[in-house]
């Protein structure tokens, strides 16, 4: 039975609450993929939003990529660590949809999450807390901006050793990367792992 971590939990809880404040949902239809075709389980779920944008883009005027291809582009677990099962799900803004997966990896007492998002340029999932992140550091931790991959991002370090970074892509597509109980060096390897031309280039 696969175990479902708290990253993925509040993970999930934190995508259902921004979508909750901003209209309000309906139903929820499960369906599950082909493991050994690499789509692996994935939850469908409509759900209604305001149609606010990203930054940059204009809401709805591309079609958000398959959950099933952003799956495609969680990595393998790096050396030392293993890899959960991919899942993923699409909701439904407007006449619209966007999109997102995500896969759990552990290490003994360490566990991470990658959640890479397609809002299809509507103001959801992370990209509603982008333009809000500030730099700053403390003795706790400290939030900053920096570069992944050519791409902007924040990162975030919260004493003792939980870590995180956000990628905006184009605008369009969101990389969450977290590391929980692990180091700095696993939040790089994770960071460093994610393809993100390949996923500027998804149509």
């Amino acid at each position: 039975m696969k175990k479902i971590s708290p990253a993925m939990v509040l993970g999930l809880f934190a995508l259902l609450a921004l979508c909750l404040m901003t209209a309000g949902c309906t139903g929820t239809t499960d369906t599950t993929g082909d493991a050994s075709s690499g789509t692996g389980p994935a939850a469908t779920t409509s759900v209604t939003a305001s149609g606010t944008s990203a930054p940059g883009g204009v809401p709805g005027s591309v079609t958000a990529v398959s959950y099933t291809a952003l799956i495609a582009y969680l990595p393998n677990a790096p050396a030392g660590w293993t890899a959960e099962e991919p899942v993923g799900a699409s909701w439904t803004v407007e006449d619209s949809q966007w999109t997102w997966a995500s896969r759990e990896y552990g290490k003994e007492n360490a566990w991470a999450t990658i959640l890479i998002q397609d809002s299809a340029y509507y103001d959801v999932g992370y990209w509603q807390s982008w333009d809000s992140m500030i730099s700053f550091e403390s003795t706790e931790g400290y939030y900053k901006q920096g570069k992944a991959g050519g791409y902007p991002s924040w990162e975030y370090f919260n004493k003792p050793d939980s870590y995180g970074t956000w990628v905006g892509v184009n605008d369009r597509f969101m990389v969450y990367i977290s590391v929980e109980g692990g180091s700095k060096s696993d939040l790089d390897a994770f960071v460093n792992a994610v393809n993100y031309g390949g996923i500027a280039n998804l149509k």
